[in-house]
């Protein structure tokens, strides 16, 4: 009852807006977007973004509905993209913050970004999958997974940080001491530890999806990784020896 109620609530949302939109006589009374200046449609898609974040949560969790049937998996992820892709296409018609304003400091920012979400679902996936293993061999593989997710979240959180300038404390430090300047974004540092994550990666996806192991049965591991892998391949791209410009 519980997964229904995540397709019911988006598949009647939208038709109540489509409804009142194609009758011209409900739609010059109730026009959805200019409501409260365009924002209650706004807050709607926002509201569809964590409902589906959780319910995409909900639903590919390990022994969840959605490995009962396939549909419903690629269905769960395609209604949370699409949420988010909406969310931010009201944001760039509303001159609201979008992904693309969001990621444009580097060349680098969007695959760091990718990298770090992928991270998060593996450790998820891997952590939660620990709960109904069976085997020893089997819960090794989680915790291995779950140690491959946060390293590599760890170093993508790293320079995510550094591009906003959240991190003031090595800010300080790159600033007053010019030995510390090669911690900055978009020199060789980055280009090293991109490397290290792409060989850190390669070694995870090997022992993750080989026969037996867990990303054989916990579908969203497996995509991650290898998601992890093809997204980290763009961070060495654009890297040059000096700092990065915003």
């Amino acid at each position: 009852h519980i997964n229904l109620m995540f397709g019911i609530v988006t598949f009647l949302t939208p038709l109540f807006i489509l409804f009142f939109d194609f009758v011209s006589c409900l739609r010059n009374k109730f026009d959805f977007a200019t409501l409260w200046d365009g924002k209650l449609e706004g807050y709607t898609l926002l509201v569809h973004v964590l409902w589906w974040t959780f319910g995409t949560a909900f639903m590919t969790k390990a022994g969840g509905i959605a490995y009962e049937a396939l549909n419903v998996y690629f269905s769960s992820w395609a209604s949370l993209f699409s949420s988010i892709h909406l969310l931010d296409l009201w944001g760039g018609e509303k001159d609201v913050l979008t992904i693309r304003e969001l990621t444009r400091l580097s060349i680098t920012l969007p695959a760091w970004w990718a990298v770090f979400w992928s991270s998060i679902v593996t450790f998820a996936s891997a952590a939660d999958a620990i709960r109904i293993v069976q085997t020893p061999s089997a819960k090794k593989s989680c915790e291995f997974a779950v140690a491959v997710g946060v390293i590599s979240a760890i170093v993508s959180a790293f320079f995510i940080l550094q591009h906003y300038e959240f991190l003031t404390c090595c800010c300080r430090c790159c600033e007053g001491f010019e030995t510390m300047k090669w911690l900055s974004y978009g020199g060789w540092f980055e280009l090293a530890c991109s490397l290290l994550v792409n060989l850190w990666f390669i070694i995870g996806v090997d022992q993750l999806t080989s026969a037996g192991q867990i990303s054989s049965t916990i579908t969203g591991e497996g995509k991650s990784a290898f998601g992890i892998l093809w997204d980290d391949d763009g961070d060495d791209e654009g890297v040059d020896g000096g700092d990065g410009d915003e």
